[in-house]
């Protein structure tokens, strides 16, 4: 049979088309391999593009080297991944599959005959065959192991729980935003039981002409016997907490014309009777008890708890004009996403704003409005912080100047409202600020309450040129030392340092010291910064300074080309700055920590956080070049897609745009290696890590957004932060597959996980409701920075009835 001429004829065939391939493959790595080596890079991917190119040579003439050389290739490259891993699973993926896989085609039949392994042909099939069952057996093994669907833990009674209703009152839960629910229905043991109680499709869509992105982030309150919260066009709503039914909701019909996203991550809730500033005096008056939202149409809302209907004692209507005093300006670089926060007898309110569209973009103001006239009490102006009392009516706040887009936290016994600021623009180039963003800027504020004065402050980047704002909450906590406990700020954010602040006077309580960092060589900046704050004596959720054998991709290929991208990039460890050459930023604009935030266990003394380990790049292009490219900041008739954003920012009236993203390998997967999203618990008493997880699964990703199927940790990149409980478990979603998940707080062991309707990209609560059972909520449906669409739904899991 060997001896037919047209037998051996299709031999020839499959042994020169294999040979093609093998060639192909060869000479991708020979030329990607050169431009490492010049690069300074690893040898390895030239040298086995020269193998692969000689082993098709050789089986192109049909000659049994081919495979020897092969197997040599093989095995060099296995105990060279084994040596550049450690043996690390994930890093060992791009290595060795791709060349293992290619390995088994050897063993066919046609292949073995063309290399004249004539007698070997019959029994490589069969060890074909064999090697196929044993992949389709270990498949099966992993899925049965890791199913996809829920983890379920033993059934289980309830725990011993008295059922008393609890509330959850503000964004954080308490107004230090430690995110702790102290009900403990809900424990190790029975959380395998969770189930979903009801759910809430709150209807939002994208409008025509308007955001083309909606971001469902909302942590809703619990007051009483209602839910509040609002959709990503600030529909107000109040459901039943015990059933999810509808109690009222109110449209204040926003505008979202010119917005690159809709968002709405929460409302802030007032009760004026127990403040002594009920109307009339009368705790049962109308809009004695108030929801607040600041909207995407910049408004400050004030609207009846009972009935959803708007206060009308309060500013015009129920509303205030939140652009009064901002002057001309796009109405995408002045807005409200994040709840506003009540200290005192006011409310108080950053704002939010598109980055790096214009140099002077609108004021970063800080303001605070009377809880029931909604008259403005103080304001806190970066550029004039000596004056607190509002501005008259023709006056305009200096533009330029840093903002606070995120979630505040209060210490109403000291009087002390904490702000956390962002950059002032642009982002990505300081040569022309001035001189008030500069001292402001990635500034942590004290300000007292009744006056907006400036109690203390505490810069956590100098000359930020990274995007690093504070995107979290500062948490207030009683922070261990000693034999004793000290009132706390604790802050961690995009830089991934963790500082720990004494809140009544600012100063830090673990040791914070300057460190020398890179300096810059972009023309115009003349104002880097020689050091930066690093807090040593705590976990940092910075990454260890890359190195080039941790980038990663799925096959040789791609991990080659994120090698070449990160030794052409500039990188000398943490706060490289933008170059006109490019630079790797690692944490990268999304953090370390963003703003999700982190939750405390102070029973345990635990910090419970998420963080991404996501590289970026940044590089400096002139104007001229900005143009050609058709750069334009946000404005009228200017409709920036989400794609357009993450390839950069124009940065208009600056003398450099910037060209920026995460460093995504060509098939679109990280090229870092996982985990690239992780929940990590850290001991606050002996300031080390306690437990650290990926989080997220690999099931539903993979490349050019192709699900994987691989039901394995992976650790996915989050946006929305943790929730602790006093029953001993930490709840998340934030990660982009579609799922919400349990956590022993104590052991970090994964107990439970469930499917949801859309990525929960939001921040958990949870409450025990009048009928004596504890519900965790999650808002499912996307986040602006993932540009997702997907149906707004509140979903609520508690335990059976019983």
């Amino acid at each position: 049979m060997t001896d037919n001429p047209r037998a051996l004829a299709a031999d020839r065939v499959w042994g020169r088309i294999f040979s093609l391939i093998l060639a192909i493959c060869g000479a991708a790595l020979l030329l990607g391999g050169a431009q490492l080596l010049l690069l300074h890079g690893s040898a390895y991917y030239a040298l086995s593009g020269l193998a692969l190119l000689a082993t098709a040579f050789w089986l192109w003439r049909g000659n049994p080297k081919s495979i020897w050389v092969y197997l040599a290739l093989l095995t060099v490259t296995w105990i060279w991944a084994l040596w550049e891993t450690g043996g690390n699973g994930w890093a060992l993926v791009p290595r060795t599959a791709f060349l293992t896989g290619l390995a088994l085609v050897f063993l066919c039949p046609p292949i073995l005959r063309h290399t004249g392994h004539v007698g070997a042909a019959r029994s490589g099939g069969r060890a074909l065959i064999g090697v196929l069952a044993l992949v389709v057996v270990a498949i099966a093994a992993l899925l049965i192991v890791n199913p996809s669907g829920p983890v379920t833990g033993p059934r289980d009674q309830l725990a011993r729980f008295d059922g008393r209703p609890t509330e959850w009152q503000v964004w954080g839960n308490d107004a230090g935003g430690g995110r702790f629910a102290p009900p403990a229905q809900i424990t190790p043991a029975n959380v395998g039981n969770l189930a979903v109680a009801w759910t809430y499709e709150t209807g939002a869509a994208p409008r025509p002409g308007g955001a083309p992105a909606l971001a469902f982030e909302v942590t809703p309150l619990k007051i009483g016997d209602v839910l509040y919260g609002c959709t990503p066009h600030n529909v107000l709503y109040a459901l039943d907490a015990a059933t999810g039914k509808q109690i009222w909701r109110h449209d204040p019909q926003t505008d979202d014309q010119g917005l690159a996203f809709a968002n709405c991550r929460g409302v802030a809730y007032a009760n004026l009777a127990a403040r002594g500033m009920a109307p009339a005096g009368d705790p049962a008056a109308a809009c004695a008890e108030r929801i607040y939202t600041g909207t995407i149409d910049a408004r400050l809302l004030a609207v009846d708890a009972r009935t959803g209907a708007p206060c009308p004692e309060f500013g015009t209507n129920g509303a205030v004009d939140l652009r009064r005093n901002i002057g001309p300006h796009e109405h995408s670089y002045f807005y409200y996403t994040s709840a506003p926060t009540v200290s005192g007898n006011v409310i108080v309110l950053g704002s939010y704003g598109f980055d790096g569209q214009k140099l002077l973009q609108p004021s970063g103001v800080i303001r605070a409005y009377d809880l029931a006239t909604g008259r403005q009490a103080w304001d806190f102006d970066p550029a004039d912080p000596a004056r607190t009392a509002p501005l008259g009516d023709t006056e305009i706040y200096q533009p330029g100047t840093p903002n606070s887009w995120s979630i505040s936290s209060t210490d109403e016994a000291l009087g002390l409202v904490y702000v956390p600021l962002g950059v002032a623009t642009p982002d990505y180039y300081g040569g022309e600020r001035t001189p008030a963003a500069e001292k402001f800027s990635n500034a942590i504020m004290a300000l007292d309450n009744k006056t907006g004065a400036v109690r203390w402050m505490f810069q956590t980047v100098h000359h930020d040129v990274w995007d690093y704002d504070i995107a979290s909450q500062p948490v207030l906590t009683d922070f261990p030392v000693g034999n004793h406990t000290v009132p706390a700020l604790i802050s961690i954010s995009k830089t991934g340092d963790t500082f720990v602040l004494d809140r009544r006077t600012g100063k830090p309580i673990m040791p914070v010291v300057e460190k020398t960092v890179p300096r810059g060589d972009a023309p115009g900046e003349q104002r880097y910064s020689r050091t930066q704050p690093f807090s040593p004596d705590m976990p940092t959720f910075a990454g260890e300074r890359l190195q080039e054998k941790e980038m990663w991709g799925l096959t040789p290929f791609d991990q080659l080309w994120c090698r070449v991208a990160f030794k052409s990039l500039r990188y000398e460890g943490r706060y490289t700055p933008p170059s006109l050459q490019g630079s790797l930023q690692y944490p990268g604009f999304a953090g370390g920590v963003n703003w999700g935030g982190f939750s405390i266990d102070p029973v345990n003394h635990l910090l419970l956080v998420n963080s991404n380990r996501l590289p970026t790049k940044a590089r400096l292009i002139d104007r001229a070049e900005a143009d050609r490219r058709g750069m334009k900041p946000l404005g009228k008739g200017v409709q920036s897609s989400p794609e357009a954003v993450r390839a950069g920012v124009p940065q208009s009236g600056a003398r450099y745009a910037v060209l920026n993203g995460t460093l995504m390998s060509p098939l679109n997967v990280p090229c870092l290696q996982p985990p690239v999203g992780e929940l990590t618990a850290v001991d606050l008493v002996s300031h080390k890590v306690a437990w650290k997880r990926p989080i997220g699964g690999a099931e539903r990703m993979g490349p050019m957004g192709m699900a994987s199927h691989i039901p394995v940790p992976f650790g996915l990149p989050a946006v929305g932060g943790p929730m602790t409980t006093a029953g001993g478990l930490t709840f998340i979603a934030s990660t982009p597959d579609k799922r919400i998940r349990a956590f022993e707080t104590r052991t970090g062991k994964l107990l439970w996980q469930a499917d949801i309707p859309a990525n929960g990209n939001a921040n958990p609560m949870s409450y025990v409701a009048r009928d004596g059972r504890q519900y965790v909520i999650i808002a499912a449906g996307g986040s602006g920075a993932l540009a997702t669409n997907e149906k707004n739904i509140l979903v609520a899991f508690a335990l059976p009835k019983t």
